[in-house]
């Protein structure tokens, strides 16, 4: 029963992580900033990378799978991905980097 629950939570926050749609329309009034100084990091280790920036800003390491990460202020924006990244992930980075926490 155990392993049948396990699987079923894994199997949902997997569809719930690949449930984003990147055509789905947002309000751009809701921006913290509209003007940010971006600097990327590409990594081949996305997760070390993001859980170790995260440690250095005093916020605990993610706890789950990344596939890239951004941290955030009024004016600057780091954004971490693998080497090779797709419009998508680029996209909802960037969104962090203009409106902070959006996906709370």
């Amino acid at each position: 029963m155990k392993k049948a629950l396990l699987v079923l939570l894994l199997l949902s926050s997997k569809a719930f992580a690949t449930t984003e749609d990147p055509h789905q329309q947002f309000d751009m009034s809701h921006n913290m900033t509209n003007q940010s100084t971006i600097t990327f990091i590409q990594t081949n280790n996305v997760q070390e990378t993001c859980d170790k920036e995260s440690r250095n800003k005093g916020l605990g390491g993610f706890g789950y799978s990344v596939e890239a990460c951004s941290f955030w202020t009024k004016t600057t924006c780091t954004v971490i991905t693998a080497p090779t990244a797709n419009f998508h992930t680029i996209g909802h980075e960037i969104r962090h980097c203009l409106q902070g926490s959006w996906h709370k």
